[in-house]
């Protein structure tokens, strides 16, 4: 059967609409923040280092993942001007990393038809039926955190902090030199400036 009528279109695009909400807000690309402290001026700054002990290390050695994320963040610095220094940089880089479970999930609707048998004070009898539908859709994701802060090292402040926000899927698992490497250039999208 093919409903062609005005209603019917309307329900048809009104659905696919859903569908394509549905799918966008499925994706997992992460939300971005950025910070700048108040009065900061990221550009008369000329360069740059990264905290002895970061925020990604947990031991008394460099993680893998402190690795991949100094390497990215290197990238976007020196593309903003910037230089690395061993020794006395104007700028130290720390990151940081947080997890959280999350439970998502819809209700669905639920029906309900109902018919009894009875027996009134003027003997009136029913019959009845009954049914039921309750759809329920819980699952448990995990969200993760990357920062990256920019702090002046003279005055020890905070001038700039970025952040991401996404769902930790299988593909990140596997391939962290991968996320980071797409992840860290969407943080630095938002950072307020390069070297004069």
């Amino acid at each position: 059967m093919n409903d062609t009528t005005p209603f019917g279109r309307r329900v048809a695009v009104t659905l696919l609409g859903a569908v394509l909400v549905f799918a966008a807000g499925c994706a997992t690309k992460p939300v971005i923040r950025a910070h700048t402290a108040p009065g900061a001026n990221v550009a008369a700054y000329r360069t740059y280092g990264f905290f002895e002990k970061l925020g990604t290390d947990d031991s008394s050695y460099s993680s893998l993942l402190s690795l991949y994320l100094k390497s990215a963040t290197a990238l976007e610095l020196e593309s903003r001007g910037y230089r690395v220094a061993t020794s006395n940089p104007d700028l130290l880089v720390n990151f940081h990393l947080g997890e959280k479970d999350k439970v998502e999930g819809r209700a669905g609707p639920s029906f309900g038809l109902a018919m009894g048998r009875g027996w009134g004070w003027r003997s009136g009898y029913s019959w009845g039926l009954g049914m039921g539908f309750d759809d329920v859709d819980l699952r448990t994701t995990t969200e993760g955190t990357l920062t990256i802060d920019v702090v002046d090292r003279a005055r020890n402040e905070l001038i700039w902090s970025g952040s991401a926000v996404a769902q930790i899927t299988s593909k990140t698992l596997d391939d962290p030199k991968g996320a980071i490497d797409r992840t860290v250039p969407l943080i630095f999208a938002k950072y307020p400036g390069r070297v004069q």
